[in-house]
């Protein structure tokens, strides 16, 4: 078996000869001095071999791990050689030197790309001994020439779909008018999911219109009329364009959102027993509402121990405000519950008519809100679609940019979602050829 071969091949790299290796045991390190084959350069204008060499270029480059050996250093001497027919000299044309970062070959770029897919650049910088500022340059070239190629599935099933947005950053508001007027200003990142990959098909920055529209450009116009539910928040940006871009959807409310709305309008019943409670020095009441107990006090009753539910019926029993508002939560909820949408609605009227009873001020307002998008939360009554999936991979996408320390580059934050929970990777986009030559050089957004 030729094994200089072999380690030519195992390093991505064509077309050269070895002339020395050296190993240095202690440092896992490898130098491998490599020379280009003359009958393999050829002039980039007319094509043609070289009729003679004028000088031998010395580089190093960095290489893949071999094996134990993370550290691979490959001394490559270029050809420069003279065309007869151009009258011209120049340096032959080497395929797997990287197009833009000249200091390392095609495989160890994509090596390294695919390891910056999973974990961070910094943690990719010290297992392969290089420059983390490097790694960074080279991971945002790489996402932004494999975003030329990101396609989605051709069975991708677009029947359901979900939208939510993820914080990005808080920025101070500078030029600030009025006394009252903002400090801080909230960034979000508006991704488009689809439940049943559990994949981030596209992104943008922003929590409006805009952002939504063009999260929903990559899909085509026939990709939009198959779409039959899309789930999302009550927030009416959102409805608007699902509208106008997928006319055959059904805009469905999710439920999470939805219990954070009841939970709302019971914490503010909540405070304001608290409060009463607290002037009238009443001890049982200020401690069974005191605000680390609000979620006791929403959870359902199956959830609950047998000691808890002793004290909430003991609440009940002295507290008539805080029992009319625990059952209109509970009965809400039952109403979520129903699986069809008669049965619901039928539900959903004995609930509006306890509300307007026990004239809860914060109740009678999410009553006016339920019935704004009553329509829509029939359709997640019919569909059970919620933004479940959405709120998972956002869990996850938090999980990111804590690794990367936060994130102050937009553009970057929207490609390493798309990186680490859609598309934009080495499993959706074959790049195997990226090992022995990239494609033409993109420009790079820095």
């Amino acid at each position: 078996m030729d094994f200089a071969n072999a380690i030519i091949r195992f390093l991505g790299i064509q077309d050269v000869v070895i002339e020395d290796l050296k190993i240095f045991k202690k440092t896992f390190r490898v130098e491998l001095k490599v020379r280009q084959k003359r009958e393999s350069c050829f002039c980039t204008r007319c094509g043609l071999q070289f009729d003679g060499v004028k000088e031998w270029d010395l580089k190093e480059l960095r290489a893949p791990p071999l094996g134990i050996f993370q550290h691979v250093v490959v001394k490559f001497m270029q050809l420069r050689g003279n065309c007869h027919d151009c009258s011209r000299t120049e340096v032959a044309k080497v395929d797997w030197i990287h197009p833009k970062f000249d200091s390392m070959t095609c495989a160890f770029a994509e090596t390294a790309g695919r390891l910056m897919e999973e974990i961070t650049c910094e943690a990719v910088a010290r297992i392969l001994h290089h420059d983390s500022k490097a790694m960074w340059y080279l991971d945002q070239y790489r996402m932004e020439v494999m975003l030329q190629y990101l396609r989605l599935p051709e069975d991708l099933d677009l029947s359901y779909l979900c939208a939510d947005e993820v914080h990005f950053r808080t920025e101070e508001v500078k030029n600030r008018v009025g006394l009252f007027a903002k400090r801080r200003r909230p960034e979000f990142v508006t991704n488009l999911v689809c439940p049943k990959a559990g994949k981030v098909l596209f992104n943008a920055m922003g929590r409006d219109s805009t952002a939504l529209r063009t999260a929903m450009s990559i899909l085509s116009k026939g990709q939009k009329l198959t779409v039959e539910h899309f789930a999302v928040d009550m927030h009416e940006p959102f409805i608007s364009v699902i509208k106008t871009e997928c006319p055959n959807a059904q805009v469905n409310i999710d439920r999470f959102h939805l219990a954070q709305k009841v939970n709302e309008a019971f914490d503010k019943v909540r405070r304001a027993e608290f409060k009463k409670a607290k002037e009238n020095k009443d001890e049982f009441n200020t401690n069974m509402l005191e605000p680390h107990r609000r979620f006791i006090l929403v959870a359902r009753e199956k959830d609950l121990s047998k000691a808890e539910q002793k004290l909430l019926d003991k609440l009940r029993r002295v507290n008539e405000p805080i029992h009319t508002a625990m059952l209109l939560v509970e009965y809400f909820h039952k109403a979520l519950d129903k699986t069809s949408v008669a049965s619901f609605r039928k539900t959903l009227l004995t609930w509006y008519q306890v509300v307007r009873e026990s004239k809860l001020e914060p109740f009678m307002k999410f009553a006016k809100l339920i019935r704004k998008y009553r329509k829509n939360i029939e359709a997640y009554i019919s569909s059970r679609l919620t933004t479940a999936v959405a709120e998972g991979l956002n869990n996850k996408i938090k999980v990111l940019r804590r690794m990367g320390y936060g994130y102050t580059n937009p553009i970057s934050y929207c490609r390493k979602i798309l990186q680490r929970c859609g598309y934009l990777n080495h499993l959706s986009i074959n790049t195997d050829e990226f090992f022995f030559k990239w494609p033409n050089p993109a420009k790079t957004r820095r």
